[in-house]
């Protein structure tokens, strides 16, 4: 029992002893905690100030059923099934295949998608000039402390390659330089889309309310990147969601286009028959008549079918294409969003002062203090 109190003991005099020279070194850590500050400060002034932009949209999506289809709708048109003669199907041409609001963040960082974003026009509220979103990023972004050796090297050897076009080759493949690559790795970390808020489903409500958020080191540029990177999206949603509605309208068009000639011409062979064989009265001139007849009678219904599936077609595409509602525009921010002084200050004093101390810790270890 006497040998655990003094085990005891002589454990609290090692504590009371190691805080003791933690004290006694306690500039040590007082340095620590001033080059922290100091590197701190570095980081705040070398990192670029950034501002953030945030669009809120709602994206309510066509829910079509198959039966609803237009070619559907005509099955009984003048006893014949003209969707099944012409191998289409615009009733199974639903919103299961439909490019829905989830799939949004991935389709901003898409190449395509940013590919296309660059080329779009921004305006520098410093220089005041109107460039591309390439041409900016390239000139007028600076990188951050992390990126600021990498692109230093750049600016001494040089750049030659960002006026290098993107190549695309067949079967959809694209062929960046390393300056592109760079260049859509920096817009796509710029971008950032988020679901805010699903629909009901009590009442069966497929709407969403989704963000698109953009950060850039100018004000105005954060506003008008927002600006076109929503109208590149409502483009991309539009295009993919009523791509085959309007093959199927194009495909329609030109068969209509076809019936009506063959219907012209069915139509004058028919009536020049008549009028040359008004007066003769034979079997072989009745059985020609009715040929003609039959064949016009035929092309006048394909006509008249196709003519009201082509109006019907036009309904179709304008169904499927995705309303995309803006609710809070891109407003130009005033206060930065990027970087975060005091978080980093604090987060750099903690690391201070635990190398700080932990430096005091080793001296302790490596040079016991004699408790006596």
């Amino acid at each position: 029992m006497k040998d655990k109190m003094d085990t005891t003991k002589d454990t609290g005099m090692d504590i009371k002893t190691i805080l003791k020279q933690i004290y006694h070194g306690r500039k040590t850590i007082y340095y620590a905690l001033v080059v922290a500050f100091v590197l701190a400060v570095f980081v705040v002034i070398l990192t670029p100030r950034k501002y953030d932009t945030k669009v809120l949209l709602l994206a309510e999506s066509n829910n079509r059923s198959g039966t609803s289809g237009l070619l559907g709708q005509l099955g009984s048109m003048s006893g014949m099934n003209i969707g099944s003669l012409l191998g289409l199907n615009l009733g199974g041409s639903s919103s299961n295949d439909a490019l829905t609001s989830d799939l949004y963040p991935d389709v901003v960082k898409s190449t395509p998608f940013l590919l296309d974003v660059m080329q779009q026009k921004i305006t520098d509220s410093k220089n005041h000039k109107t460039m591309t979103v390439s041409e900016y990023l390239r000139k007028y972004s600076r990188p951050s402390p992390a990126g600021l050796p990498g692109y230093l090297f750049r600016k001494i050897i040089g750049e030659k390659d960002h006026n290098k076009e993107v190549k695309s080759f067949k079967k959809g493949v694209i062929k960046l330089s390393k300056e592109q690559s760079d260049l859509l790795k920096t817009l796509s970390e710029m971008i950032q889309v988020e679901i805010q808020h699903q629909g009901n489903k009590l009442l069966k409500r497929r709407s969403k309310i989704f963000s698109v958020s953009v950060e850039a080191q100018d004000p105005l540029v954060s506003a008008l990147l927002a600006d076109s990177v929503v109208s590149c999206l409502k483009r991309y949603v539009v295009n993919y969601n009523t791509r085959k509605a309007q093959k199927d309208l194009n495909f329609i068009k030109a068969q209509f286009l076809d019936a009506q000639q063959n219907f012209y011409a069915t139509q004058k062979a028919l009536a020049d028959y008549s009028d040359s064989n008004s007066n003769v009265i034979l079997a072989s001139v009745n059985i020609q008549r009715e040929r003609l007849q039959k064949e016009y009678n035929l092309s006048a219904s394909v006509y008249t079918s196709l003519a009201q599936l082509l109006e019907k077609a036009k309904i179709q595409v304008q169904d499927h294409t995705p309303v995309l509602t803006v609710i809070q525009p891109p407003v130009v921010p005033l206060k930065k969003s990027a970087p975060k002084t005091t978080l980093i200050i604090i987060e750099m004093l903690l690391v201070g002062g635990f190398i700080g101390f932990s430096i005091e810790l080793i001296k302790i270890m490596l040079h016991p203090p004699d408790n006596g």
